[in-house]
């Protein structure tokens, strides 16, 4: 005999996924969660619009201060004392460069077409896509901020 799940209406499932995905993306680590509060606010929309401008409006805001990590990382290496080569400073800004793109590679495959796989290209998929988009950033800006710390 094969059990048989019960099935759960569309906008059941959609909400509990979105729900799930937001909750994990908004609690990637303590530091995080005091610089982006905004995903928080994102779990109270009550329409996938709704969800997904909250979290396009959150992605731009951890988007806005990973671009302001990397820059306080390049001034870091420009202020290091010491290396005063500045061949040597400009192949370690080039090597940071290069880390940077593949990991944005690497965000753009995990959170692209992936996401549109797991969530059938469902009504929730775009809300599922910027909630793993703003992970990674908030991650990564995390990162970067242990990496290259306040002189």
């Amino acid at each position: 005999m094969q059990f048989k799940r019960p099935t759960l209406g569309r906008p059941f499932r959609i909400a509990t996924l979105v729900t799930s995905a937001l909750l994990v993306s908004a609690a990637p680590c303590a530091a995080a969660r005091a610089d982006q509060p905004s995903a928080k606010l994102c779990l109270k929309k009550t329409s996938t619009p709704g969800t997904e401008a909250c979290m396009h409006r959150a992605l731009d805001d951890a988007d806005a201060k990973l671009n302001a990590a990397y820059k306080k990382a390049l001034s870091v290496i420009d202020n290091d004392d010491r290396e005063q080569d500045p061949k040597t400073k400009a192949t370690w800004k080039a090597q940071l460069a290069a880390a940077q793109r593949d990991w944005i590679a690497f965000r753009d495959a995990d959170c692209g077409d992936l996401i549109f796989s797991e969530w059938n290209n469902g009504s929730g998929t775009t809300a599922a896509l910027y909630a793993c988009r703003y992970d990674k950033t908030v991650q990564r800006t995390a990162e970067i901020l242990s990496r290259y710390p306040l002189e």
